[in-house]
């Protein structure tokens, strides 16, 4: 009798175990993998910003005030007419705001803007990351004074004309690089024909 009563004690905590290991399994099932969506609000922040960039033009070397802007916490760019299927001029962009010691990514895009200076100061945003260590837009752009090269910055100036690409780190790594494709200005070899895919003042970069 006594054997019987520990064998079925010891039936009784098994079966407590299995049952709480199972509920505990299920709760974790329930539950979104931190790290998983992690790196999914990372994937697509690299594609909203790879698909931006490689819709970003302006009117020429040099003169990409009013299409392009550009600062550590900041992106502003202009896509042009037909890059939307609504074919509807479009600006768009990315900020990094800190609140309460974290620092969050969002996107916003406002329709039927063709310069930033005009653009209003609230734009409609949606989050992508939030993140515990800071975050920062650099920048690839030539060397000053038209030497041969390219170089990092956190300030690009209209002198740069457009980035070669835009990164986005995250402390001391940089997460996303995304390059901005296009090499010639489509307005300005509208402007001047063919002569404008020789022409030096119709590149971007």
């Amino acid at each position: 009798m006594a054997e019987a009563l520990v064998a079925l004690s010891i039936a009784a905590v098994t079966l407590a175990l299995l049952a709480s290991a199972t509920w505990g399994l299920r709760q974790t099932a329930m539950r979104p993998d931190a790290l998983q969506q992690e790196a999914t609000d990372w994937l697509t922040a690299r594609r909203v910003l790879q698909a931006w960039a490689a819709s970003a033009t302006a009117a020429g070397y040099k003169q990409s005030e009013g299409r392009f802007l550009g600062g550590p916490a900041r992106v502003r760019l202009i896509l042009d007419d037909g890059t939307t299927s609504t074919a509807r001029p479009m600006m768009v962009g990315l900020d990094i705001v800190e609140e309460a010691g974290l620092y969050h990514l969002s996107a916003s895009r406002v329709f039927d803007v063709r310069d930033i200076r005009l653009a209003a100061d609230d734009p409609r945003q949606s989050r992508l990351i939030v993140s515990d260590a800071p975050l920062r837009f650099r920048y690839l752009v030539a060397r000053a004074d038209d030497i041969p090269g390219q170089t990092w910055t956190y300030e690009p100036g209209p002198e740069h004309g457009l980035p070669f690409a835009i990164a986005i780190e995250q402390g001391s790594d940089r997460m996303i690089v995304a390059q901005l494709s296009a090499t010639l200005s489509a307005l300005c070899v509208s402007r001047l024909g063919e002569a404008g895919l020789r022409d030096r003042e119709c590149t971007l970069q």
